[in-house]
């Protein structure tokens, strides 16, 4: 019996540990977002008031169609031979109905800045926005790889 609560104690700890590590790691990963989105814009300190809200708006409904589709909808499409024909035809819908809103929500997004930003601004934002990611993605590596340097140094060597 203790065994067990001393397992679901642990389970628990380590499942609230990576919580507030994910909360810490989305945290810089937004404070990076938000100085490289600023630099490669060159936003203007009124212009990035006013950018930045209506950004904010758009990723959070872009947050929440993922997590939608990353929880209702990619194990069902995996799934689509199982599926019967209706079913499938329903999916389908669902599907295309939600990136249909993910396109309204983008359309909505640059609608709104073009009050805010210059049109050249605008668009480099699709530019920045893919930079940002490779940006990212090769922070990452060099993270990784250093924590693989550093595991091989500690490794006794035979």
């Amino acid at each position: 019996m203790n065994k067990i609560l001393i397992m679901c104690l642990l389970a628990f700890g380590s499942s609230q540990i990576n919580t507030a590590q994910s909360k810490e790691d989305l945290e810089k990963i937004k404070t990076l977002k938000v100085a490289y989105f600023t630099e490669h814009l060159a936003l203007s300190p009124e212009e990035a008031e006013k950018f930045w809200p209506i950004y904010n708006q758009h990723e959070t409904v872009q947050i929440e169609m993922y997590s939608y589709m990353r929880k209702n909808m990619n194990h069902r499409i995996l799934k689509a031979g199982e599926l019967n024909e209706s079913e499938a035809g329903d999916k389908l819908s669902e599907y295309l109905s939600k990136k249909s809103s993910e396109e309204a929500s983008l359309q909505k997004m640059f609608q709104a800045l073009k009050g805010v930003l210059p049109a050249k601004k605008a668009l480099a934002l699709v530019h920045v926005e893919e930079g940002f990611r490779r940006h990212l993605m090769s922070l990452y590596r060099k993270n990784r790889n250093e924590q693989r340097q550093k595991k091989e140094e500690e490794m006794p060597k035979l």
